[in-house]
């Protein structure tokens, strides 16, 4: 920290008058390297379907929560990490002190933040009901894993400064009252580690500030220590124990995808004669196409049926060529013909390009051979097979981890595209619904999918088991590159928010509990928030740009550096109680993003 805020250190006098600040308010953040703060997009209170909107209160950066009296909430960190060893204090500022029947103020860590907010049966951030959460009550000094309190340390109060050291690796908390640590608390992660803090009942409340080590005074309850991790990063009142680190994007690993290399998104306008579109960035093995101003089907191509291989994601035909559609996959983007759907002279069209494995090779897995196209490292595949109508059939996807969200279509048949999809959430085996239809999820005992590390599982009457020429398309979540994901509606233009882990550049997202459409988003064609110029893949609607910024139902979401936050009450993004899933590819990492 400096004792020269506001002063110019170019030598040429120009100096800040400060205005309400104090050296309390200066954070070590720089534009390389961002700490963590709680976030104010993501609480459980307007996250909760049935709760209302009683938001925490948030000030000094995000880092001071007061949660509200009534109903009871918890609040989570900005960054989530799912390996590594971060260390975090919390200063207990103001709140209800004295034993209660339910235990009252905590802290602790969630690893469910998707699951406890956006399962099919609601709930909310840290709701200390399954192993994925562990808190620590100020009043009892107890834990609670999995439901249950018991014994485990010392009580906690106002002035009090609560550490907590989060293993990852390993799977363990360990809790510090005034730097004694109170135990090491195992527990099973069920996704991203957030910090988090507030009250479990209604009549609490719980004022408090967190450092991740940008600010040991606590907003200047305290005087600042200025320790730091063992990469030389952060200011903690007290030293953070061996090998744990600061929460901030410095110390997160580099990613193992860069987002750019693998999925790109291209908007130009037609011509009517043949041409290549370029800056791709890759050579594409998957483009969707739609023509942005009319009344046109949406278009796929892909590198294992071959280029001018056209198929219609908004509708059941058959797969056909299109000699003057797209001619070749080229190495920074494709060639065209004149044709109208995707080059027609003055209409405008996006192409949304997704890098695979070129044009596919065989693959023995499971009960029925395929070709397969695979990017293994951005969890992305194209498969192509033949059905045969026999139960309990499997077919080798390619990839490393178990797919999350496959589509299949029949080639030569009418037949809808059919989504399977399997996430951490409430979804049961036999659920299924359509890429080119608006209906809500349906179940069938004649349809699984049971995905594996190599295959997943057809039955015999399902549309991907068909007796006939088959393209199915892949998808896992991969950290920092994309996600495969639901959220849960609350119906407030406080929406709800949805975390991803990483700034998205394209959004896929569906309403399955109710008949609506899909809807197509892209940092392409809404560089700003909020996101509202929309594409309905299950229509050949033209671009729908509803009322636009400043019109709560018809500008639905805005793009965040970590996820995507709901904008809007209207039924289509946000209805109370609607589940919605969606697939999200990124635009940037957590660790490398700056505000839109």
């Amino acid at each position: 920290m400096s004792q020269d805020l506001g002063l110019d250190r170019s030598g040429n006098g120009n100096n800040w008058t400060l205005n309400n600040l104090t050296i309390a308010d200066q954070m070590i953040d720089r534009p390389t390297n961002n700490f963590a703060t709680q976030n104010p997009l993501c609480n459980a209170i307007s996250n909760a379907p049935d709760s209302g909107d009683a938001s925490p209160t948030f000030s000094k950066g995000n880092l001071r929560i007061v949660t509200a009296l009534t109903p009871a909430g918890r609040n989570a960190s900005t960054i989530g990490v799912l390996s590594g060893k971060y260390y975090a204090e919390m200063y207990h500022e103001a709140g209800v002190s004295g034993e209660w029947v339910s235990p009252r103020n905590i802290i602790g860590i969630t690893t469910n933040l998707v699951d406890s907010i956006q399962s099919k049966n609601g709930g909310n951030i840290g709701n200390l009901t399954t192993s994925e959460d562990v808190g620590y009550s100020g009043q009892s000094g107890n834990k609670n894993v999995g439901n249950s309190w018991t014994s485990y340390g010392a009580t906690w109060a106002i002035g009090d400064i609560i550490g907590v050291a989060l293993n990852m690796d390993d799977e363990e908390v360990t809790f510090y009252k005034n730097n004694a640590s109170q135990g090491t608390i195992s527990f099973t992660a069920g996704g991203e580690g957030h910090f988090m803090s507030g009250d479990t009942s209604a009549g609490g409340g719980l004022t408090a500030v967190w450092n991740y080590g940008q600010d040991s005074s606590f907003a200047g309850n305290k005087t600042a220590q200025g320790n730091r991790d063992g990469n030389g990063i952060g200011d903690f009142y007290y030293e953070p124990p061996t090998d744990f680190l600061a929460l901030c994007t410095q110390n997160l690993p580099e990613p193992a995808v860069t987002p750019g290399e693998h999925f790109n998104t291209v908007t130009y306008s037609g011509n009517g004669a043949t041409r290549s579109i370029t800056g791709v960035g890759f050579q594409p093995d998957w483009v969707w196409f739609k023509e942005k101003n009319n009344l046109v089907s949406h278009r796929v191509f892909d590198s294992v049926r071959g280029a001018t291989k056209r198929m219609f994601p908004d509708h059941n035909g058959v797969e056909s060529t299109q000699s003057n559609a797209l001619t070749s996959f080229d190495s920074d983007g494709f060639s065209l013909g004149d044709g109208g759907a995707v080059n027609g002279g003055s209409d405008t069209y996006v192409a949304w390009n997704w890098k695979a494995g070129g044009t596919g090779v065989a693959n023995t897995d499971g009960d029925i051979n395929s070709t397969v196209s695979a990017n293994v490292d951005a969890g992305f595949s194209i498969v192509s097979y033949t059905g045969n109508e026999t139960a309990s059939q499997t077919v080798g996807h390619g990839l490393s981890k178990a797919p999350q969200l496959v589509i299949t279509k029949q080639r030569v048949n009418t037949g809808s595209w059919q989504v399977l999809i399997n996430t951490p959430h409430d979804y049961a085996e036999g659920d299924y619904f359509y890429v080119d239809s608006t209906s809500a999820v349906a179940s069938s005992a004649n349809v699984s999918f049971l995905p594996t590390a190599t295959t997943w599982e057809m039955k015999a009457g399902q549309q991907g088991n068909v007796a006939a020429a088959q393209i199915a398309y892949c998808f896992h979540s991969v950290d920092g590159y994309s996600k495969v994901g639901s959220y849960i509606g609350n119906g407030l233009v406080d929406g709800t928010f949805a975390y991803t882990g990483f700034r998205p550049a394209y959004l896929l997202i569906k309403r399955i509990d109710a008949i609506e459409n899909w809807w197509a988003i892209d940092v392409e064609r809404d560089p700003f928030n909020p996101a509202y110029h929309l594409l309905y893949p299950d229509g050949n609607n033209a671009e729908y740009s509803g009322g636009g910024p400043g019109d709560s139902n018809d500008s639905p979401y805005d793009i965040t550096s970590n996820g995507f936050k709901n904008r809007t009450s209207n039924g289509n993004w946000n209805a109370k109680s609607g589940v919605y899933i969606y697939l999200a590819i990124a635009e940037t990492p957590f660790k490398y993003t700056n505000a839109r």
